[in-house]
């Protein structure tokens, strides 16, 4: 049975790891958004559509919020605060931007809390100092199934210059985190900031590649979840219709888009000519002309019931 509620992902990593940079690029940096990558805040939920923003309690209620007052979330009292916002990815996944794991200013509690609402992560290590032990030891903490769900980017790649040293980072990374996620990506986040609508730039900064893996994840959470309580036998979730004048005008979206497409298009399963097809009559006549007139010619007719005025279709043999 499939999932019938959004995929959510996770954004983490160490603090200065380019996790909020990673949120705007997949956002579409806006002033709502850079306010709240800006702010000291608990684990920020961010959903699809227009409803008003609100806290949850640790004590299981949830609060109103007035943005404007977002600096004034108490890390002491509050799990997450949800935003409510029209952007192409949040059509087809929820995202959850974690505080830092190594944030000397909060407990590792703040992030622990939410982590198992998550379906996968999107975890940030800074090239330069890839892959610490530190990281090792937190993703070692969360459920092995989540690994298939996840991707790690290679952040701030382009701090690297010489292409021997980008190898060896690579190559190193790849090798301690064998088996720990999906797929590894290197990136400048910066760079696909920039981008704007300039493809070219998008695929240098490594962007493409890993929003492409990261289609790949949110339909196979879709297609191996499970049902939501209550929600057995309904048909596994869409992505949100595209509001013209808000979304679907950034490469992500013309990415996710394209793919979808693909995705639907329905595969033509070609039966083998030496199965029987009930209710079709296959015929092969082969004429064996004179040497004059070239190679054999081998025609294929399909005969179905239904449609004898369909053209005969002809292949000659090689």
């Amino acid at each position: 049975m499939p999932l019938t509620r959004k995929p959510r992902i996770a954004i983490m990593g160490e603090f200065s790891s380019g996790k909020s940079t990673l949120c705007n690029v997949l956002m579409g940096a806006r002033p709502l958004l850079e306010k709240v990558t800006a702010t000291q805040l608990p684990p920020v939920w961010l959903s699809y559509g227009p409803d008003d923003a609100y806290t949850m309690g640790l004590d299981g209620h949830a609060y109103d919020l007035d943005l404007a007052e977002l600096e004034d979330v108490s890390l002491e009292t509050t799990e997450h605060v949800r935003i409510f916002m029209k952007s192409d990815i949040l059509r087809y996944c929820d995202l959850i931007d974690m505080p830092g794991i190594s944030d000397p200013s909060m407990s590792s509690e703040v992030w622990e809390r939410m982590a198992h609402l998550a379906d996968g992560v999107l975890w940030c290590t800074h090239a330069t100092q890839a892959w610490r032990q530190s990281e090792s030891g937190v993703w070692s903490t969360f459920p092995k199934e989540m690994r298939a769900n996840s991707l790690l980017l290679v952040t701030r790649f382009d701090k690297i210059l010489g292409d021997k040293d980008r190898a060896k980072v690579i190559k190193r990374v790849r090798q301690e985190t064998e088996g720990l996620f999906a797929d590894v990506f290197p990136v400048s986040l910066l760079q696909a900031m920039r981008a704007g609508e300039d493809e070219g730039l998008w695929i240098e900064s490594g962007a493409d590649a890993f929003t492409k893996a990261l289609f790949e994840i949110v339909h196979r959470i879709i297609d191996e979840g499970h049902p939501e309580p209550g929600d057995e036998g309904k048909p596994a979730i869409k992505a949100d219709p595209a509001d013209e004048d808000e979304v679907g005008q950034s490469l992500i979206a013309q990415t996710f888009e394209r793919l979808t497409a693909i995705r639907n298009t329905p595969v033509v399963r070609v039966m083998p000519r030496r199965v029987a097809v009930k209710d079709e009559e296959r015929l092969l006549r082969t004429e064996r002309p004179a040497p004059e007139h070239g190679p054999t010619l081998v025609t294929f007719a399909d005969h179905i019931v239904g449609t004898e005025d369909l053209p005969v279709g002809r292949a000659k043999s090689s």
